[in-house]
């Protein structure tokens, strides 16, 4: 995951308050539970795309030899992979 718990934490905190403020939300539950749950939201997305990202590199080791020799640059190869997979997965990045 690319951002730290504090950092999700605060993000959630913050949406919670303006989406509050600007009366675009009216709470049923606490605030404290809806930011635990926009928390496990964000946490579960963010894994998402961190699972993407493992399954890209592992296929990119098939091309290693390739990316050694020069053939293939390393990060666009990367890129397109990522971008294919999520496209099939209908991920939304």
């Amino acid at each position: 995951m690319r951002l730290k718990k504090e950092r999700i934490t605060a993000l959630a905190q913050t949406l919670v308050d303006q989406l509050t403020e600007q009366q675009a939300i009216r709470l049923e539950a606490s605030k404290a539970e809806l930011i635990s749950s926009l928390e496990q939201i964000i946490t579960g997305e963010l894994m998402i795309e961190d699972r993407l990202d493992a399954e890209v590199r592992q296929i990119l080791e098939t091309y290693r030899v390739q990316i050694e020799r020069g053939q293939v640059d390393e990060r666009k190869m990367f890129l397109m992979i990522k971008k294919q997979l999520a496209k099939e997965r209908e991920i939304i990045l």
